[in-house]
């Protein structure tokens, strides 16, 4: 895959420094001296007898473990969401706080990612469970369950849970009617409480499994689906959000959706998706599926929309463990498949400066004859061993280049005076660089690559093509030649098509200069339903890495060209240096007319310059055609020409090279859809 670039606020995933990702979240780098901070903080709790210690074995936890450090476990695994993935460096964040206290055999092995879901909705209350019916025990869990709160308050990714579970616990302390309750009523009534009366609705938004395993389902799903919905709407061969349910559910084994998930997602939906599990069943390959949602999420990470896949991934794993645990406690699930999707960010966002290289790549370039147009049938010629290279034709490369005089012609456009005066300009810096390398004089490092504005048939092209032949003549570039390409020749139609076109464009233009016309159209607004993002991420990278080899040249009007350097953080930093094409004069529109008509043989009568500059308009409008606009005022002209003359019974020579005032087209001429080659396009 190709590399991107990570956005600033995910940039520490690809960093050395200690940092806790809970996925879908912003990642939370750790700061400096707070695990030393954090221990001596638990420690404190931990010797805090309040809330007492196991009499007896529980699971791994032998007798005497204090209370208090299974639940401040608790609170690591359930603050980061209902059900959490924890990445980044410290994905066994929750037992790490309590690394002091955790019994050997119950530590995690390494892993990039790990699931974490409850087996209960009643946790929070762990420490009143174990005070018993004591009421004063009771009143010290609450107080101390608030105080194991307290050792993540810096814990970025936890505060929305966090805060919102203390605030119900002050709210109880708080409250005459309610700490009377927790302190006298069985436990059972406690717990019922949580789930159905005390919780506020926004307190219930972030803390859902408190009010029971359908309630969680419900929850996940909704964000599952429109998070789904968005990602689905950006990449092709995309599975409906109630498909994907069904595929989770085949996977998992079931044959038809648990009552409680069909109250949930409603009669229709439920019906929907069952009638989707009978259909596939048979067929169903859960690894086939699960590869291939891996591919599709990848796309998504192709395209830049990191953060998108992110929260898919946790609405997605919310939603797998909640169903494939309905009617109660959520349970691991097939789905969606966390380590490869921390694999597949690594790959996609990892920058290396260079891949393994594949010494078959070096011999096989030096026997085999390239052909631009194999003929079919006929297999490729590799070399005999005697063979040089000098003996072989290469058709991979652009036709030669004569370099003439650039600067000469350049001189002699029509117009264009400050894009000359920027041309001679480019030209001196190039050759001072040469005069101060000489000189023992540090490389400057400048960079060539350039950005042209300016409306249609202003000379953009021509300008490149004589800039190339001139750093060639100055040895800048090897070959000075140009070649010109549009988003069609970069951007392909399919997920890992788009980097290896943008590598053969440039591998074409090496040497030369790379004229990418329409810039702007590789990022158009809504560029997350396409690979340009990819297309110019690959540019950036060869234009870094291949900076002595091609020039690259992005044009276009000005308004999109300033949106487009604006669209990547690493465009606009690679054109230092723009030339503003401005319109043609009515003067000089009217001597490049006289060029055309001088280069094919036509004469103007009187009168028509006159019927043509009344024809220009004033202002000029939005993306005017200018030498454009007069090509197809002269190519009009002369086929209006060539009706007329044909119907003279005996036209004369001066007849048949002449164009009359009655040639000239009465209204603007339609331009055509691809310009034709011209000096003036």
């Amino acid at each position: 895959m190709p590399s991107l670039a990570l956005p600033e606020h995910l940039a520490v995933l690809q960093s050395t420094r200690p940092h806790l990702d809970v996925i879908g979240s912003t990642p939370w780098p750790l700061p400096d001296g707070w695990w030393d901070t954090t221990r001596a903080h638990v420690q404190a709790l931990v010797d805090d007898e309040r809330v007492g210690r196991r009499e007896t074995a529980w699971n791994d936890w032998p007798v005497g473990t204090p209370h208090m450090a299974i639940y401040l476990l608790v609170l690591g695994e359930r603050l980061g969401g209902w059900s959490a993935l924890l990445s980044g460096t410290e994905p066994t964040f929750p037992q790490k706080v309590i690394a002091d206290h955790l019994p050997p055999v119950s530590r995690l092995g390494e892993s990039p990612v790990y699931r974490y879901f409850p087996s209960a909705t009643d946790w929070p209350l762990r420490l009143l469970d174990h005070a018993g019916r004591d009421p004063e025990a009771r009143l010290d869990a609450l107080e101390a369950s608030v105080d194991a709160l307290a050792v993540f308050d810096d814990v970025e990714p936890f505060a929305a849970r966090r805060d919102a579970l203390r605030g119900i616990f002050e709210r109880v302390m708080d409250d005459r009617e309610l700490r009377r309750l927790h302190a006298f009523s069985p436990y059972a009534d406690l717990a019922r409480l949580w789930r159905q009366d005390l919780l506020t609705d926004d307190e219930r938004a972030v803390l859902p499994e408190l009010g029971g395993w359908a309630d969680t389902f419900s929850w996940s799903v909704a964000g599952f689906t429109v998070v789904h919905d968005h990602l689905a709407s950006m990449l092709e061969r995309s599975q409906t959000s109630d498909q994907v349910l069904a595929s989770i559910a085949l996977a998992d084994g079931r044959t038809a959706l648990p009552a409680a998930a069909a109250v949930a997602l409603g009669r229709e939906r439920a019906d929907a998706v069952n009638a989707d599990m009978a259909d596939r069943q048979a067929s169903f390959d859960k690894q086939v599926w699960l590869s291939s949602t891996r591919d599709w999420v990848a796309r998504g990470l192709l395209r830049g929309e990191i953060d998108v896949c992110r929260t898919w991934l946790a609405s997605t794993s919310q939603t797998a463990v909640s169903l494939a645990g309905l009617p109660g406690a959520p349970v691991a699930s097939a789905s969606p498949s966390l380590v490869d999707f921390i694999q597949d960010v690594e790959e996609t966002y990892t920058a290396r400066s260079s891949r393994a290289r594949n010494p078959l790549l070096e011999d096989f370039a030096r026997r085999v004859k390239p052909v631009r147009h194999p003929v079919p049938g006929r297999p490729m010629r590799l070399r005999d061993s005697d063979e040089t290279e000098d003996e072989e034709t290469d058709d991979l490369l652009p036709d030669a280049v004569e370099i003439g005089d650039p600067q000469g012609e350049l001189a002699r456009l029509v117009g264009l005076e400050p894009v000359k005066v920027q041309v001679r300009r480019l030209e001196a810096e190039a050759r001072a660089d040469q005069l101060r390398a000489e000189a023992g004089m540090p490389d400057s490092g400048r960079s060539r690559h350039l950005v042209f504005t300016g409306n249609p048939g202003t000379a953009k092209t021509t300008v490149a093509r004589l800039l190339a032949r001139t750093y060639a003549q100055l040895g800048l570039l090897s070959r000075g030649h140009l070649v010109e390409v549009s988003r069609m020749d970069l951007v392909g139609e399919y997920i890992g098509q788009t980097a290896p076109k943008v590598r053969k464009v440039f591998e074409r233009a090496s040497g030369g200069v790379l004229f990418i016309d329409e810039a702007y159209a590789l990022m158009p607004a809504d560029s997350h339903r396409d690979f340009g993002a990819e297309a110019v991420a690959t540019l950036i990278k060869l234009m870094e890495d291949r900076r002595d080899e091609v020039v690259v040249v992005v044009a276009g009007y000005p308004a999109e060209m300033h949106r487009f350097l604006q669209s990547n953080p690493g465009v606009a930093s690679r054109f230092p240096k723009t030339l503003v094409f401005d319109d043609y004069s009515d003067d000089e529109l009217l001597t490049i007319l006289r060029g055309m008509a001088t280069e094919q043989g036509f004469v103007l009568a009187d009168g028509v310059e006159d019927r043509i500059r009344a024809l220009l308009p004033h202002p000029r409008p939005a993306g005017f055609g200018n030498g454009r606009f007069v090509r197809n005022v002269f190519e009009e002209a002369a086929s209006i020409q060539a009706e007329r003359v044909v119907a003279l019974d005996a036209p004369t020579p001066q007849d048949i090279r002449t164009i009359t005032p009655q040639d000239v087209p009465g209204d603007l001429p339609v331009a055509p859809e691809r310009p034709r080659p011209g000096m003036y396009l």
